[in-house]
């Protein structure tokens, strides 16, 4: 760069070789500097503003993942409640079914004496 600037070389090859930095601009560098400041402050929030999205994209991957296992769980919990509800009303009506089975023995047991004595 430095040879550069020394040989023969017009002022469009030394404004790109030292920028807009470079002495010859005096009060205009001033400005430039304030505005290329400004710049690079855009240019970080910017950059944490993407960050951010990136961040919250992620976020919004592991609530979706969260939430359709939900969905999964929250379905197989009806399917076992829905089969637990079958095999209790089987439950009950067998221990019904029980139930009139032993009143009817009792019943017999209580009538066929009654029965067979005023049979005799």
């Amino acid at each position: 760069q430095r040879n550069l600037l020394e040989e023969d070389s017009d002022e469009e090859e030394d404004f790109f070789l030292r920028g807009p930095s470079g002495p010859r601009f005096g009060p205009r560098n001033d400005k430039i500097r304030h505005v290329q400041n400004q710049v690079d402050e855009v240019i970080d929030v910017m950059q944490e503003n993407i960050t951010k999205v990136i961040e919250r994209g992620e976020r919004l991957d592991d609530l979706q993942d969260k939430s359709e296992s939900l969905s999964d769980n929250a379905t197989a919990f009806s399917n076992r409640a829905k089969q637990l509800r079958r095999q209790m009303w089987w439950r009950g009506c067998k221990m019904k079914a029980i139930m009139a089975l032993v009143a009817v023995i009792l019943l017999l047991v209580i009538i066929i004496p009654i029965v067979l004595k005023y049979r005799t």
